[in-house]
């Protein structure tokens, strides 16, 4: 054999046969996928933390302690006045209590969920969010538990609930409402509930 044909046919040979195969195999289970997550072939492939976490159930929350045996939610009495208006001029909002209620949590906290209605009566959409919200007991304000984070579109309004898990037994406190650089303060009796 000639160093001219050893090139041409380094193919012919066993190990050369196996790594085409093997590169052309490759090349086009390759193209196959990457056509078939582009969506030209069949639906497009879900992410894969979806397939996995569709696979695995997830395990049920474990609450830290029981909450008291038989224990159910309680109403809280709301103030005469339930419409608090706050802000500048056109760009004002109205926040109106609809409902509190205090619920056990474990042993030794509660939840107390305020239901409010936000009303937007300016000509832009603003915030209905957690921020917006303290509870103060003596002096000391306390940042909500619930997560609300809401839009709410100019002249319309939408309702939303403000969570705060308090100790069990918590003394009466005032619900803070914030907008802008305007406050109000509403004393909320949490011995009424009980």
């Amino acid at each position: 054999m000639s160093d001219e044909e050893k090139p041409r046919r380094w193919w012919l040979t066993l190990p050369g046969v196996i790594t085409s195969l093997t590169a052309a195999v490759t090349a086009v289970a390759g193209l196959i996928v990457a056509v078939r997550q582009a969506g030209w072939i069949g639906p497009p492939s879900p992410p894969a933390a979806t397939q996995s976490s569709a696979q695995v159930p997830a395990a049920p929350p474990v609450p830290s302690a029981p909450p008291t045996s038989g224990a159910a939610a309680r109403a809280v009495e709301l103030p005469a006045l339930r419409d608090y208006t706050l802000g500048p001029g056109s760009g004002n909002v109205t926040f109106t209590l609809l409902q509190a209620e205090l619920s056990p949590q474990t042993a030794e906290q509660e939840a107390l969920t305020i239901r409010l209605r936000l009303t937007n009566h300016g000509n832009y959409d603003t915030n209905f969010w957690d921020r917006s919200f303290r509870w103060i007991v003596g002096g000391v304000p306390m940042a909500p538990d619930g997560g609300l984070n809401e839009l709410v579109p100019a002249r319309s309004a939408k309702e939303g609930r403000v969570k705060f898990v308090i100790p069990r037994g918590s003394a009466d406190g005032k619900l803070e409402i914030s907008y802008g650089d305007d406050r109000t303060e509403i004393p909320l009796a949490l011995g009424a509930a009980r």
